[in-house]
């Protein structure tokens, strides 16, 4: 019952073209927010983040979880708390690929490299995100939810084919939280798809942001 009832949620917000992201401050805050442009930009370009995130490169582990987070596949929760039995669907879906350099693919060793292995595929396969995860070794790939599949599970299991990959496919809930990195971590992003009201009704404006 519940898959049927979030392929028809997907469906509607796919055709009337509305993305709406909740973000939250770190792993702990219970205050979810509508991630904006201005918000996203902040949080990925500020002093805090950079500091967090170099902390926990180098090994501090507790850092992690006061990164800020977004539920890229989630608009909002039914009761205001973060669950997956109240997460409203957006029509996105994330992809984390962990551990690029264990998974022996040739001639890729880091997830830039594995980006420009399907970067030319980004409008064919609906893909509106792409950055490396915080630590260093995984890609996170945000595209949109396809109509012929019913689950978040499908989603993931199809785009990990078509770029050819293995993935975490415990992140399967829709209320998961994904933390956002730095700005240069970035490699592809849909800026017309993701936040701009006006132009959310043609996605054949698409923006790729390509940082280092």
């Amino acid at each position: 019952m519940r898959e049927r009832a979030e392929l028809k949620i997907i469906s509607i917000l796919i055709n009337i073209q509305i993305m709406e992201i909740t973000f939250f401050k770190n792993a702990m805050s219970r205050e979810a927010l509508q991630l904006t442009k201005e918000l996203f930009l902040s949080s990925i370009q500020s002093h805090s983040t950079r500091s967090l995130l170099n902390r926990f490169r180098s090994g501090d582990e507790q850092s992690k979880k006061y990164l800020p987070a977004v539920s890229w596949q989630c608009a909002g929760f039914k009761n205001g708390v973060r669950k997956d039995a109240d997460a409203i669907p957006n029509g996105l879906f994330a992809l984390d690929i962990d551990h690029i350099k264990a998974m022996n693919l040739p001639g890729i060793q880091t997830p830039l490299q594995l980006f420009d292995s399907f970067k030319h595929r980004i409008d064919e396969l609906d893909i509106v995100c792409v950055h490396q995860t915080p630590s260093a070794d995984g890609l996170r790939v945000v595209a949109l939810c396809q109509p012929q599949f019913s689950t978040l599970a499908e989603n993931q299991a199809w785009l990990a084919s078509e770029i050819c990959c293995g993935y975490d496919a415990v992140c399967k809930d829709w209320a998961r939280l994904f933390f956002l990195s730095v700005e240069e971590d970035f490699f592809y992003i849909d800026w017309e798809t993701l936040f701009d009201e006006e132009d959310n009704n043609n996605q054949s404006q698409k923006t790729e942001n390509i940082y280092g």
